[in-house]
């Protein structure tokens, strides 16, 4: 007997693939790639066909990687989205991407964006490329370790008194 047409076929191969192109590329399976995965895995079988055509081959494509990881770099700032933006940072600078070219793509987006994208995504994005480019190896699970940072006082703070 022949299966319906709108019958689920088995999807496992196809997901496998989607799940290795993030390997491949970034490194990681992003939390949201992994819950489409189980939860919607025909979702991700048509997700992952839009981003074959995204990552055409060398040659095929009009943007180069590069190009290509710094675009969901800034999109993923705007968005908020700053574990997609330093998974996507990894990829990029993976393929040359230097901090001041991240942080001139950055200032962009604030001027944009806003002010508030900058302090809630922008800068981070910034801090873990100049991490990433001093050596320090890329943080798990697309997540930035927040850095070290000490306090200076305020220009405007009150002296204490002498006794």
């Amino acid at each position: 007997m022949a299966k319906h047409p709108s019958a689920p076929r088995d999807l496992t191969a196809e997901v496998e693939r989607a799940k290795a192109h993030y390997l491949e590329v970034l490194g990681v399976l992003p939390e949201p790639i992994r819950a489409m995965a189980e939860y919607a895995p025909q979702a991700l079988v048509a997700y992952q066909q839009f981003k074959d055509y995204l990552y055409q081959p060398a040659g095929q494509a009009a943007l180069d990687l590069q190009t290509k990881e710094l675009i969901y770099v800034v999109l993923d700032t705007a968005t908020g989205n700053l574990a997609g933006a330093n998974n996507h940072l990894r990829a990029a600078m993976d393929q040359g991407l230097t901090v001041p070219e991240l942080a001139e793509a950055l200032i962009q987006v604030m001027n944009v964006c806003g002010i508030t994208t900058w302090g809630q995504t922008g800068y981070k994005v910034l801090d873990e490329a100049r991490r990433l480019s001093s050596g320090s190896g890329g943080a798990e699970g697309g997540r930035a370790a927040a850095p070290a940072r000490k306090r200076r006082p305020r220009a405007h703070s009150v002296k204490p008194r002498a006794a």
